[in-house]
């Protein structure tokens, strides 16, 4: 496979325009992809990786940029932006055809070294969080509490904080729109499909079983989560 080796400057203006393309079609179906080709990035220096590759999506503080899709991650846990930034690099994420900013992470991913790697997560580990926000349909909520309370609840814990022994991710620092489309991804295999994946495929199980409408739901109820509400009343079990 040919070596492209492109300046910073223009890597970061083609990852731009990379992620300005038109959003994902959440309802194709799956099907392979080749790994994308690889950049060199050994010219950023140690205490330079977030800023001088991840911010030109992520934003200089993790607060994430809606107009291009790109999450907030400020004060994720190291632990898990290794793990799925690990995903990216091994292609068990962003190897879907269609996933656009699931390729351009997965192109990230490859280009940079462990060390590197680790170096952005320690970073993004320190930088501020970002509440998800409240939504007003309280009838939406209040579904989205029960479903959270018995789908959820167990792995993600009642307070929508994750937990690293189920390696369950945080939820509610990140933004609503985000948590949809990896809701969807989830349901249609984009994410989490292989076989090898054991966490990722326990979410494709669980998504597989949520309509359009319950994932509105219980994404609007992470958002009354990361303000206060408590799931623990309305579980079943």
């Amino acid at each position: 496979m040919k070596k492209f080796v492109f300046p910073i400057p223009v890597v970061s203006l083609l990852l731009l325009l990379g992620s300005c393309s038109e959003p994902e079609n959440i309802d194709s179906p799956s099907s392979p992809s080749t790994a994308p080709e690889p950049v060199d990035w050994s010219s950023v220096g140690q205490g330079e990786v977030y800023q001088k590759v991840c911010s030109t999506c992520h934003g200089p503080e993790g607060e994430g940029n809606p107009q291009i899709q790109s999450p907030a991650i400020g004060g994720l846990p190291a632990w898990y932006v290794k793990e799925q930034t690990g995903k990216f690099k091994s292609g068990l994420r962003g190897a879907h055809p269609e996933d656009t900013q699931g390729q351009l992470m997965r192109a990230i991913a490859i280009a940079l070294t462990p060390q590197q790697l680790d170096e952005a997560a320690q970073h993004v580990g320190k930088l501020p969080e970002r509440k998800t926000e409240q939504h007003g349909d309280k009838a939406s909520v209040d579904r989205g509490r029960r479903i959270f309370a018995n789908e959820c609840m167990q792995c993600h814990r009642y307070n929508g904080r994750g937990e690293v022994v189920f390696h369950s991710a945080p939820l509610t620092t990140l933004d609503r729109d985000y948590l949809v489309r990896q809701l969807k991804k989830y349901r249609k295999g984009w994410r989490g499909n292989d076989k090898s994946d054991f966490y990722g495929h326990k979410m494709v199980e669980m998504a597989g079983t949520l309509t359009d409408e319950s994932i509105e739901d219980v994404v609007n109820f992470i958002g009354s989560l990361a303000h206060g509400d408590d799931p623990r009343p309305a579980a079943d079990f």
